[in-house]
């Protein structure tokens, strides 16, 4: 929107007059992060009010669906540096590359047996079972988004350090190798897992709804996994091939590198961002059924046609009807899938999620060379703050610009399909632009205290006790329901305080209608209604008013005239109601009197 669109403008500007301070009162690298942060924090903060408000609900959609994915990255990436943290200080001092591959590879797995026994529990498969499969709704994609987050950066973060070993970092093309190994390696232990969430599930002979919604949710996630791992493998491929420079496990590198990449590189990264957007568009387009009512969410009432919504686990891939792109099976069938349908199922899935999150890495890094070439931005904070606003800023208008598109009657179900993965691209990258900058504000914080894996614990519990409940309470919800469209949640209507909250909220739309209504027939009609006419016929227009009061003035004499034959027949019907009453009185009393006559 305008205003936003002015915001960031406006952040942009005070950064590099901040930078261009006259030189007796040149601001300190700090205060430049600090004014960055806080001019960037409220700018996009009331970027997400016109957002969040738009007229278009759509927008409103994508802007919920996108705040709820950064604030769960956010939280994730917090979460599991604070334990990466401990586990590298613990076991990884001064240790050999090959022993940090394994610990990191331990520390991976603990996060995924983690995500199958929490979500078994939540789902009612483990202990007590829900009374229905609503109530564990908002739980299962709770607990399943923050931990595909947190298992899919850990993943990273172990098949990263099996790529800094010498023999995988001497060559891109050895480095390209840790691509195959991790996919294989993930879906062997997505196989299984999901072998023994089968054969839990048909323990007693046949699954229940709670069991199928324990492997949707888990299968889910376990696919997010796996795409965060391999795209940014991918990524970390492309970008050794192309400056010759293999980044660390974090994708991190050095400000004088950063900003030393020649214009080819940085041009050729954009390149390969193209690659992976046109792949992501032709595997959708030409894989997607071509089927009428399967679009995405927000549309479905006379916009698209297209009835059903995409979420997932906050990942854009994933769908919020629990089906991830190119066809999720819905949970377990009674016949266990074979190895090679489950390997063509899966891989297809992933393959899309790795593309699309191909396509939002690249284009981070790519942004982020291109912006570190600016003198006035080689500070780590004030680089990741005017990347993250410019991310978001160029996103949101291309999201609008795909949204106009698709509401197109030219455009079909295809076509449809393909530019909201692109949108979903798009909304990922927004999200990995502010995870990179949180991260960097948890790393300047902590790297100013005396103890900063204590600085990073207390930040994490301070994300666990407040951040996450308020994500859980009032932004998930947001996203995964419909109350995206109206723009406030609705709770549970059987509380008698949420039916008292809601009565006074339709007696203020009522009187606020009322008041609306009367304004309008005191200005002699509604104008929006009036057809308008060309050329020279004020007359004519005047007439239609004039005929416009004339009919409303009888209709209101009808209304009148019928209120009054209700009156009648209402008090006709009471004094009816009245004499049978009475019969009734006297009936009673005449079979009285006839008992007393009979009696000997």
């Amino acid at each position: 929107s305008g205003g936003s669109a002015g915001l960031f403008a406006l952040v942009a500007a005070a950064l590099v007059q901040v930078a261009r301070a006259e030189e007796e009162e040149k601001a300190s690298p700090k205060d430049i992060a600090i004014a960055a942060t806080l001019i960037g924090a409220v700018a996009f903060q009331m970027g997400l009010f016109h957002l969040t408000n738009h007229s278009d609900k759509d927008m409103r959609k994508y802007t919920y669906q996108v705040i709820n994915q950064t604030v769960s990255i956010f939280c994730a990436v917090l979460m599991f540096s604070t334990f990466n943290d401990v586990v590298q200080e613990m076991f990884l001092d001064g240790t050999s590359p090959e022993r940090k591959f394994l610990v990191n590879m331990a520390h991976m797995l603990v996060w995924f047996i983690l995500l199958q026994v929490l979500l078994a529990w939540v789902c009612g498969v483990i202990g007590k079972e829900p009374e229905s499969i609503e109530e564990v709704e908002a739980d299962a994609k709770c607990f399943g988004t923050l931990l595909a987050h947190i298992t899919g950066f850990a993943s990273i973060n172990a098949w990263g350090s099996l790529q800094q070993i010498a023999f995988f970092s001497a060559t891109p093309a050895h480095a390209f190798l840790i691509i195959p190994i991790s996919f294989v390696g993930q879906f062997l232990l997505q196989r299984s897992t999901d072998t023994l969430r089968w054969k839990v599930a048909m323990a007693d002979g046949e699954t229940s709804e709670f069991e199928e919604k324990w492997d949707e949710e888990t299968e889910e996630a376990e696919n997010d996994i796996m795409g965060l791992t391999l795209s940014f493998n991918m990524i970390q491929v492309v970008r050794y091939a192309n400056s010759n420079y293999l980044p660390d496990e974090e994708g991190q590198e050095p400000m004088d590198i950063l900003a030393g990449h020649t214009p080819l590189e940085i041009h050729r990264l954009w390149a390969s961002a193209v690659i992976f957007l046109i792949s992501l568009c032709i595997m959708n387009y030409f894989a997607h059924p071509a089927e009428e009512g399967h679009g995405h969410g927000g549309h479905g009432e006379g916009e698209h046609g297209h009835a059903e919504g995409h979420g997932g686990h906050g990942i854009p891939g994933g769908h919020a009807d629990g089906h991830s792109p190119g066809g999720h099976s819905e949970g377990h069938s009674n016949a266990k899938k074979s190895f090679f349908e489950e390997l063509k199922e899966r891989s297809w899935e992933v393959m899309m999620l790795a593309l699309t999150m191909g396509f939002a890495w690249c284009c981070f890094y790519s942004a982020r060379m291109s912006l570190a070439s600016i003198e006035l931005l080689q500070d780590n904070m004030v680089l990741a703050m005017a990347l993250t606003l410019s991310i978001s800023l160029v996103s949101f208008g291309l999201i609008r610009v795909l949204d106009l598109i698709a509401d197109l009657d030219s455009t079909g179900p295809r076509v449809d399909h393909t530019i909201f993965q692109i949108i979903r691209a798009l909304g990922l990258l927004v999200g990995f632009g502010w995870e990179q900058t949180f991260d960097q504000a948890v790393e300047s914080i902590s790297s100013s205290i005396a103890r900063p894996h204590l600085a990073k614990f207390v930040l994490a519990a301070f994300c666990v006790i407040v951040i996450v409940p308020a994500w859980y309470k009032y932004i998930l919800p947001m996203a995964i329901s419909d109350c995206w469209e109206w723009g406030f949640l609705v709770h549970n209507l059987d509380d008698p305080l949420e039916q008292e909250r809601w009565q006074r909220v339709a007696e203020h739309i009522e009187e606020k209608r009322k008041k609306s209504a009367q304004k309008n027939a005191e200005e002699g009609g509604m104008q929006s209604c009036y057809v308008r006419l060309t050329g020279n016929e004020a007359g004519q227009i005047v007439e239609l008013q004039n005929e416009n009061i004339r009919l409303r003035g009888a209709l209101e004499k009808a209304l009148l005239v019928l209120k009054d034959k209700e009156d009648d027949e209402f008090t006709r019907a009471s004094n009816v109601q009245a004499d049978i009453q009475q019969m009734d009185g006297m009936v009673g009393h005449l079979r009285t009197a006839e008992q007393v006559l009979h009696t000997p």
